[in-house]
């Protein structure tokens, strides 16, 4: 009966001392707000970070044109010096390495063969090279007394009495070769430096039974020959 009383009294008294638990409060967040956060490093200065960003949004933005606006600028070599140690006392070959216009490479090699001053650099420049005004170039002129030679770029006349009986290229260096029927075996032999560009030497020489005439050019052309109106040749180079 004892026990009963004060299991009774035990949860009456428990009961009495329940209390009310208070009401959660009610957070509001404002999502058209963005928050900023102040921060303040070790010397002092306070900074403000930016906006969050929105981690869907691309960090780098296309260029809608599709060019490029920052474009490399163009390195033209022009000159570079190398020292050679004390040891050096001839030179034997120089090797160049270039890029060519598909991107290969291709190593070109000069050999040389000399003393050389190791106090003194060696030089590799590229310049331009201004013509030598002292030169006169001859575009009219006449070979023999026989063969006339109007020169215009890459067009050459040529007038002579003589027959063109064939004509021809040579190579390393080369060269156009123009035979003449000869007539009265007269030997002509003679030569001209044209200072020209394109055709730079004229040469006339006497074979067997034949003169030829020999221009000398710079590179590597096609041509064609043909008679005008007052029967002269004409040469175009191209």
């Amino acid at each position: 009966m004892k026990r009963i009383i004060l299991l009774f009294a035990l949860t009456s008294l428990l009961a009495n001392e329940a209390q009310k638990l208070p009401d959660i409060p009610t957070l509001n967040i404002d999502s058209d707000r963005t928050p900023t956060i102040d921060t303040t490093n070790n010397t002092g200065n306070t900074q403000t970070s930016q906006p969050l960003r929105n981690p869907f949004d691309a960090l780098v933005t296309p260029k809608s044109s599709g060019q490029l606006l920052n474009l490399p600028d163009l390195n033209l070599f022009t000159k570079t010096e190398i020292t050679l140690p004390s040891t050096a006392r001839k030179i034997k070959k120089i090797t160049i390495d270039y890029q060519n216009l598909d991107g290969s490479i291709t190593t070109f090699e000069k050999v040389l063969d000399g003393n050389i001053d190791w106090h003194l650099p060696l030089i590799l420049a590229q310049e331009i090279q201004l013509p030598n005004t002292q030169t006169v170039a001859k575009s009219n002129f006449t070979l023999g007394d026989s063969f006339s030679f109007d020169i215009n770029k890459q067009k050459v006349v040529l007038k002579t009495s003589f027959t063109l009986i064939r004509n021809f290229t040579l190579t390393s260096p080369t060269r156009l070769i123009l035979d003449f029927k000869s007539i009265a075996n007269k030997p002509l032999t003679e030569s001209l430096t044209t200072n020209l560009p394109v055709i730079t030497e004229v040469t006339l020489e006497t074979h067997l039974d034949f003169y030829r005439i020999t221009l000398s050019l710079d590179g590597q052309y096609n041509y064609s020959i043909k008679s005008d109106k007052e029967e002269a040749l004409e040469i175009d180079l191209y």
